[in-house]
C-alpha cells in the first residue's frame, strides 16, 4: 500500500476550494418562508475581469440529488462549470438545498430531531427556488437570470414553474443538465430503490424523518484515502457508475477520491423515498402521505402529477443515452413531448455522457458549458440592446410613457 496521501481539496470547504484556485468568493444566507436558513456561494467574478462596475448576468448552478455547490467547481479551474462561467464574464451564484451540509439550520427546529427532516424535493421547489433566486435578484438589482439545474436541480424547477406561472419571469432563460422528471426506464441503484419501494416506506413510517447520508470531516478523509489507493480506486468508480451510468472514458479517474469526499452531501429520507415512489409509480407526482392524508392535501386519494404543459419560460435541455437516473428514454417520450413545443428551444442528446458526465465529464466544457455561454451572450446582448432603445424611445418621446 502506498502512503497515505490526503489531497488538500477533499477537506476544504466551498469558499476555500475557489480562493484555492485564485478566484473571489462571498458566502450569502437566505431564510425560506417555512424557516429553513439556506447557504449560497458566490463567484462576482473571474480571475481577470475584476471590473466590478460591470452589470454582469447572474447565472444561477442549482446542484442535484445528495449534492451540494462543490459539484460545480470538483475539476480544474478549466474543467470546472463555476469557474469557467465566472472566467467568461458571468457573476455566478451557486444554491444549496435543504438538508446539505451547507443549508443545516432552521430558526427554529434542531438538525438532530425528526421534524427538521420533513421534506422531500417538494419543499425545495416550493421553498428554497423562490428563497434564494429572490435573494439573488434583489441582491444584483436585475429582475431575471440564467438557471442550470443539474438533475434535482432542473425536476425542483421544472415543478416549480408548472404551479407558479408568475416565478418563470424571474428565469430569464432555464438550462437542465441530464433533468430529473418521469423515472420510467432508470437503471442501476435507483432501478433497486424503486423495486424495494414498498420495504422503504414501511421503514420510514417506522423511524420517521431522519437525515440521509451525510457529510463531515471524517468521512472527507476516509473516503479520499480509500480512493487514493490504487486497489480501492475501481472500488470508488464502480459505486459511481452504479448510480450515474456506464463509463464514457470522459472520467478523471485522478480526481474520484475528491468527489466522492464531496458527495455525498446529505438529504432527507423523505426526499429518497419521493424518489424509490417516482421510480416505483413511473409518475412525476407529489409525496404519496397514503390514501386518507392524499384526501386531504390533495383531494384525491393518489398524489397530484405536476403538469408542465403551464410551463412558459425559454427551455434548453441537454441529456444522454448513457444516462442511468435520467434516461433519454424518458427525456423524449415524456418530458420534450409534454412541455409546449414553443417553450423549448433546442433539445440535445449527447453522446456517451452518463449522470455525473455533465458536472465532471472531460467533454463537459465543449458540448454544454460553451454552448450555454454562447446562447446567454447572444442573449443578453439582444436584452442590452432592447434597453437602450427603450432608453432612447423614452428620452425622445417622455409623454408616450407616462
Amino acid at each position: 500500500m502506498k502512503p497515505i496521501n490526503i489531497d488538500p481539496e477533499a477537506i476544504m470547504s466551498v469558499p476555500e476550494i475557489i480562493q484555492h484556485w485564485g478566484y473571489p468568493v462571498e458566502e450569502h444566507r437566505t431564510l425560506t418562508s417555512d424557516g429553513y436558513i439556506l447557504t449560497l456561494h458566490r463567484i462576482p467574478h473571474g480571475r481577470e475581469n475584476k471590473d466590478s462596475k460591470v452589470r454582469k448576468p447572474v447565472v444561477f448552478l442549482q446542484h442535484g440529488l445528495l449534492c451540494t455547490s462543490s459539484i460545480w467547481l470538483l475539476n480544474l479551474p478549466h474543467q470546472s462549470a463555476g469557474f469557467i462561467f465566472a472566467d467568461k464574464g458571468f457573476d455566478v451564484w451557486f444554491g444549496n438545498m435543504r438538508g446539505n451540509v451547507y443549508s443545516k439550520q432552521h430558526i427554529s427546529l434542531d438538525s438532530d430531531s425528526n421534524d427538521f427532516w420533513k421534506f422531500s424535493w417538494e419543499e425545495m421547489a416550493e421553498y428554497d427556488l423562490p428563497a434564494m433566486i429572490d435573494y439573488v435578484l434583489n441582491k444584483t438589482g436585475q429582475d431575471s437570470l440564467y438557471y442550470v439545474g443539474h438533475s434535482q436541480g432542473s425536476l425542483t424547477m421544472l415543478a416549480k414553474l408548472s404551479k407558479d406561472v408568475e416565478f418563470s419571469k424571474k428565469i430569464r432563460k432555464f438550462f437542465m443538465l441530464a433533468p430529473v422528471s418521469r423515472m420510467s426506464h432508470v437503471k442501476g441503484l435507483f432501478y433497486y430503490l424503486g423495486e424495494i419501494y414498498e420495504q422503504f416506506k414501511l421503514v420510514y413510517r417506522l423511524f420517521g424523518d431522519n437525515e440521509f447520508m451525510s457529510n463531515n470531516i471524517f468521512t472527507q478523509l476516509l473516503t479520499n484515502i480509500i480512493c487514493d489507493q490504487a486497489v480501492n480506486n475501481p472500488l470508488c468508480e464502480n459505486f459511481i457508475f452504479s448510480v450515474s451510468g456506464p463509463n464514457s472514458n470522459q472520467f478523471n479517474s485522478s480526481r474520484i477520491g475528491i468527489y466522492l469526499a464531496h458527495n455525498p452531501a446529505g438529504t432527507s429520507s423523505r426526499n429518497m423515498l419521493h424518489f424509490a415512489q417516482m421510480v416505483h409509480t413511473k409518475r412525476m407526482a407529489s409525496f404519496d402521505r397514503g390514501r386518507e392524508a392524499n384526501i386531504r392535501w390533495y383531494g384525491q386519494s393518489l398524489p397530484t402529477e405536476y403538469n408542465l404543459t403551464r410551463i412558459h419560460c425559454d427551455l434548453y435541455l441537454f441529456y444522454s443515452d448513457y444516462d442511468w437516473l435520467a434516461s433519454a428514454e424518458d427525456v423524449e417520450q415524456f418530458l420534450i413531448p409534454t412541455l409546449p413545443k414553443t417553450s423549448v428551444k433546442f433539445a440535445r442528446r449527447l453522446k456517451e455522457f452518463n449522470h455525473n458526465d455533465f458536472l465532471w465529464g472531460l467533454r463537459a466544457r465543449k458540448e454544454i458549458y460553451d454552448p450555454i455561454i454562447n446562447i446567454i451572450k447572444i442573449d443578453n446582448r439582444r436584452l442590452i440592446l432592447q434597453k437602450t432603445m427603450k432608453n432612447y424611445y423614452y428620452k425622445s418621446n417622455p409623454k408616450r410613457f407616462i
